[in-house]
């Protein structure tokens, strides 16, 4: 038996035990939620017996997920357990278009509920470092689920092998498996590290791992071939807002566009690193000006060998400005926190339904966030993209869900 075969055997178990009961998929991704904010509670009580309270709970968070997907909900690259197996062979009578419907609507809503807990849980460790005399916690989980988001979708838009990295059995196969910062392995370090050695390590750690996951997946990533899947996916990924699109329809997608969105990254992390504390007004657009330099390539095809790397370069340009101007315009760290993780929860679904939306996308929330901390009401200005966010990421998953129903009626 392989350590990924010991490691499945419980959740297969416990697969098979929610089957027979006739438990679905959904009903287990939410108690899987739910002993992920329990264990996010207890974090914040900053002590050792605390910590490993939290820690148990998150473990049997990451069950219980894992159960979930053992009950229908695919895996690329891996089949379905025999227990998902057989109920859906039992089940029998729903159409093959409507059974692929809902496991992509439960497949969405357990990323969602997946990110939701990693986040929960980084701001409870926040709440907890404080709470055990530590400073500076909220920058760092900020920083944290930063990072990690930006890795995530750097492996999603680099598309690197997904075969090998599921079997690893080849060094590049182990190598991913490592460095993809699957939620396991998050869970892991967090689980093993807070009860030991607090939660200021276990958020370093995640740092540290993030870092060198966007360092592999920059070096690895490939070029996809002009009008692939994979190519959408990229496209999608850039999440343009209407004023993106809008000025790049006169380029005619006739500017190669990482060049632009480097210029614009590249601006922002300076000023940030400079500060923008003491910038007058409007002066704090100045970033958000550099960044729409990116937007003139929203009409390319995006299939150049690095043009993959774009929406990596936006998103994390996003982020930067998003945490430099709340936290130089004193716009309450949880607020900051908050808007980071809702936007990495949205970028997570992103990663993996190709959908590019018309409404507030990156250059909307920079311009809403840069207009607010202008007019002195950055607060209201990020408590109101939060929300806006949110609903978008309830939208998108009840309408996935909406679509299943409809498919299980045909």
């Amino acid at each position: 038996m392989t350590v990924a075969e010991a490691v499945d055997v419980l959740p297969r178990r416990m697969s098979a035990w929610a089957a027979r009961l006739s438990v679905a998929p959904n009903s287990m991704t939410g108690i899987s939620l739910a002993l992920g904010l329990c264990a996010a509670v207890w974090f914040t009580a900053g002590t050792r017996p605390g910590s490993t309270i939290g820690a148990l709970a998150l473990g049997g968070s990451y069950l219980a997920g894992r159960s979930a997907r053992g009950l229908g909900i695919p895996v690329p690259g891996r089949a379905a357990a025999p227990a998902a197996s057989a109920a859906m062979a039992r089940a029998g009578g729903a159409a093959a278009g409507g059974s692929r419907a809902a496991a992509v609507s439960d497949g969405r809503l357990a990323r969602a509920c997946a990110v939701l807990t990693g986040c929960g849980v980084c701001a409870c460790l926040a709440a907890g470092g404080l709470a055990a005399g530590q400073t500076g916690m909220w920058q760092l989980a900020t920083t944290v689920v930063i990072l990690v988001s930006v890795g995530q979708l750097a492996g999603a838009c680099g598309h690197l092998p997904p075969a090998a990295a599921q079997r690893g059995t080849s060094l590049g196969g182990l190598t991913w498996r490592l460095l993809a910062l699957p939620y396991g392995g998050l869970v892991l370090l967090i689980a093993v590290a807070v009860p030991v050695w607090g939660a200021r390590a276990a958020l370093l750690g995640l740092l540290g791992w993030a870092v060198i996951a966007i360092g592999y997946a920059v070096v690895a990533g490939r070029p996809q071939r002009a009008g692939s899947p994979g190519v959408r996916s990229v496209l999608a990924c850039r999440d343009d807002g209407l004023i993106a699109i809008g000025l790049g329809l006169p380029i005619r997608g006739q500017l190669v566009p990482l060049p632009p969105a480097l210029t614009g990254l590249a601006a922002v992390c300076v000023l940030a690193v400079l500060g923008l504390r003491d910038i007058p007004g409007f002066l704090l657009l100045a970033p958000v000006a550099a960044m729409l330099l990116a937007a003139v390539g929203s009409g390319h095809r995006h299939d150049g060998r690095l043009d993959w790397i774009v929406p990596v370069v936006l998103q994390a340009g996003q982020y930067a400005y998003i945490a430099a101007i709340g936290f130089a315009t004193a716009v309450p760290a949880p607020a900051i926190f908050a808007l980071c993780a809702l936007i990495a929860v949205h970028y997570a679904d992103l990663a993996r339904h190709a959908q590019q939306y018309t409404a507030l996308g990156w250059d909307g929330r920079l311009i809403a966030a840069g207009l607010g901390a202008a007019l002195g009401i950055a607060t209201l200005a990020y408590l109101l993209l939060a929300a806006y966010v949110g609903v978008l990421i309830c939208r998108e998953v009840r309408t996935s869900w909406l679509a299943a129903m409809e498919g299980d009626r045909r």
